[in-house]
C-alpha cells in the first residue's frame, strides 16, 4: 500500500500489539495498546497500515506463504537452499518445519491486527461515514485474505472475530470449517460492497471491489473442489467470475499483450493487475529478485543466490512458440561486469549457457534502484486477471458446459500465441489442459500447491506416489505444544 506518512505510526502499534519479559522490565506509565492507542482518523488508518503490513513480512507473501505454494508443485526446485524448503520441495516436511509455523503465526498475526482494528473503530470519529466504510471494508477484505491462506494450508483452523475473546489460547480448530469459510465469504461480500472500483496514484494498491470479487471466486472455487467438494459451488464461482469478465471494461481489467509487462515495476498497476501485495525499494523492499536470482553471472548488480530455480525438463514442458518462456524463464542476459552473454539451452548447461534453469518473471531491468539482494520494488502476485479468467473455465469445465469453459482459457493461450482449444474437446482433456495451463501461466508465482490441490493432481503432475497429507500443512507442533485444544489434521495423525 502506498500510503507511507502511516507506516511509522503502525510500526510503534504494531509493537504495542508484543510483549517482552525479564530483565529489562521496568514500571510502566503509559504505553499503547489498542485499547487506548484508537483516538481519530489517522490512528485508524495507521491501524489499517498495520494489517497491509503482516503481508509483507518474511513469513508472509515477501517469503513463506509464496515458497510454501510454489516448492510442492512441479516449476520450482530448492537448490543450495534452506533445509526446510528443501522439505517443501521433496515433500518430506512435518509439524516441526518452520513454514508450518511461520505460516501459521503470520496469518493470525494479520487477522488479530484486523480483529482490534474493527472491534476498536467505532471509538474514531470520522470526518466522513463513507471513510469509516473503507477501512472497515478494507480490514474485512484482509482478514478474508489472511482466513483464505490459513484454510487453503490447513483445511481445519481455530476462527476468531472482533466479537470473541482475543485473548483466548484455547481456541479448537475442530468443527469450525464451515464458520471460516462462512466468515471469508461474510467479509469478501462487504468489502465487494463497499470498496472503490479504483484509486488515484496516492492510493493504489488497496484492495478494490474487483479484488473482493475475484478472490471470493477463488473462495467459491476452492470450495467446489477436492477435499471441500461442496454442491453448487461451482456454480458460484463460474457466476462469480462472469460478474468481472462481463465488465472488465468499467474495471479497467484486460490481459496485456505483452507477458513480459505484468512484472515489470513501472506497470505494476497494469490493466493486468487486481491485487498485490506492495514492496518499494528503500521503503520495504523484497528479495524475491535474488532468491530466484542466479547466483555469480551478474546477471543485475547486485548477486542472486539461486535459492529458488527450476528445471530443464519443466522448461521443456512449454509448447513452441510460447511467448510466456523468454519471461517465465532467465534465457539469455549479458553479465553487467563483464559484458559476456549466455543463452540458456536446456540440454547443455556448459558456456555460452549456464548450467541451472532460472526463473525471470522478477528480474525486471527496470528494478535498478536496489542497492541490496533485499531490497527490490516489484510486487508479489495474488491475484491478476488471468486467475479469474481460469477461474471461470475451471468452474464451467467441472460443470461440463464446455463452450463458456473454452472462453477464458483460449484468450490466456491466445495471449500466450498458442493455437485455442477445439469446441470437441473432452470434458477430462479439458480438466487436464486447464491445470496444465495454469501452471505454465502461474509458474513461480505461489499458486501450485493449490491448483493441485483442487484436482487431486499431485500424483499424476509429478509422476510418482505421494501421500495425501502432502496436500495440506500440519497443525505447527508448537502450537499443539501450546493449547490442547487444537486437534491434528486428520491425515496427519
Amino acid at each position: 500500500m502506498k500510503l507511507y506518512k502511516y507506516i511509522i505510526i503502525a510500526a510503534v502499534f504494531a509493537i504495542g500489539n508484543s510483549s517482552c519479559s525479564g530483565f529489562l522490565d521496568e514500571e510502566i506509565y503509559e504505553s499503547i495498546t489498542p485499547d487506548n492507542f484508537y483516538k481519530n482518523e489517522a490512528d485508524a488508518k495507521a491501524g489499517l497500515t498495520s494489517v497491509y503490513q503482516t503481508l509483507q513480512e518474511s513469513n508472509g507473501y515477501r517469503r513463506y506463504i509464496w515458497m510454501g505454494a510454489e516448492f510442492p508443485g512441479e516449476a520450482a526446485y530448492a537448490n543450495a537452499s534452506a533445509p526446510s524448503r528443501v522439505e517443501m520441495d521433496d515433500y518430506t516436511w512435518t509439524p516441526t518445519t518452520d513454514f508450518c509455523k511461520l505460516i501459521w503465526q503470520v496469518s493470525y498475526s494479520g487477522i488479530r491486527r484486523a480483529n482490534n482494528l474493527l472491534l476498536n473503530i467505532d471509538k474514531v470519529t470520522f470526518k466522513s461515514e463513507d471513510t469509516k466504510k473503507q477501512i472497515v471494508a478494507e480490514t474485512k477484505f484482509l482478514r478474508a485474505l489472511n482466513y483464505f491462506a490459513l484454510i487453503r494450508f490447513y483445511d481445519h483452523v481455530p476462527v476468531i472475530t472482533e466479537k470473541d475473546n482475543m485473548n483466548a489460547e484455547d481456541l479448537t480448530n475442530e468443527g469450525t470449517d464451515d464458520t471460516v469459510w462462512a466468515l471469508i465469504e461474510e467479509d469478501l461480500k462487504y468489502a465487494e460492497s463497499v470498496l472503490k472500483t479504483s484509486y488515484g496514484a496516492a492510493d493504489m494498491g488497496r484492495a478494490t471491489k474487483g479484488a473482493a470479487m475475484a478472490i471470493l471466486s477463488k473462495v467459491y472455487l476452492t470450495q467446489a473442489a477436492w477435499p471441500w467438494n461442496k454442491a453448487g459451488f461451482w456454480e458460484k464461482a463460474a457466476l462469480k467470475a462472469d460478474e468481472i469478465i462481463t465488465k472488465e471494461s468499467s474495471f479497467g481489467y484486460g490481459l496485456e499483450t505483452d507477458f513480459r509487462n505484468i512484472f515489470n515495476v513501472n506497470n505494476e498497476h497494469g490493466k493486468e493487475y487486481i491485487f498485490d501485495v506492495e514492496f518499494v525499494t528503500n521503503i520495504n523492499g523484497q528479495d524475491i529478485p535474488a532468491l530466484t536470482g542466479m547466483r555469480g553471472y551478474n546477471v543485475k548488480k547486485t548477486d542472486g543466490w539461486s535459492s529458488l530455480i527450476s528445471t530443464p525438463d519443466f522448461y521443456k514442458s512449454y509448447e513452441v512458440g510460447d511467448k510466456r518462456v523468454s519471461t517465465t524463464f532467465l534465457v539469455d542476459f549479458k553479465d553487467v561486469k563483464t559484458g559476456k552473454t549466455y543463452h540458456y539451452d536446456p540440454n547443455n548447461g556448459k558456456e555460452p549457457s549456464f548450467p541451472l534453469c532460472h526463473f525471470a518473471k522478477y528480474l525486471d531491468p527496470n528494478d535498478n534502484l536496489s542497492t541490496a539482494a533485499g531490497d527490490y520494488g516489484c510486487n508479489m502476485k495474488v491475484v491478476r486477471y488471468a486467475d479469474v479468467l481460469l477461474v471461470q473455465s475451471e468452474a464451467y469445465c467441472e460443470m461440463n458446459q464446455i463452450n463458456k469453459a473454452l472462453s477464458g482459457i483460449n484468450r490466456v493461450r491466445e495471449r500466450a500465441g498458442l493455437q485455442a482449444l477445439p469446441s470437441t474437446i473432452s470434458q477430462a482433456d479439458l480438466r487436464k489442459a486447464i491445470i496444465q495451463e495454469r501452471i505454465w501461466e502461474f509458474a513461480a508465482e505461489g499458486q501450485a500447491l493449490f491448483d493441485l490441490k483442487r484436482q487431486h493432481a499431485m500424483a499424476d503432475r509429478m509422476k510418482k506416489a505421494i501421500n495425501d497429507k502432502y496436500y495440506t500443512l500440519p497443525v505447527p507442533q508448537d502450537e499443539m505444544d501450546k493449547n490442547p485444544n487444537l486437534v491434528q489434521h486428520p491425515l496427519w495423525k
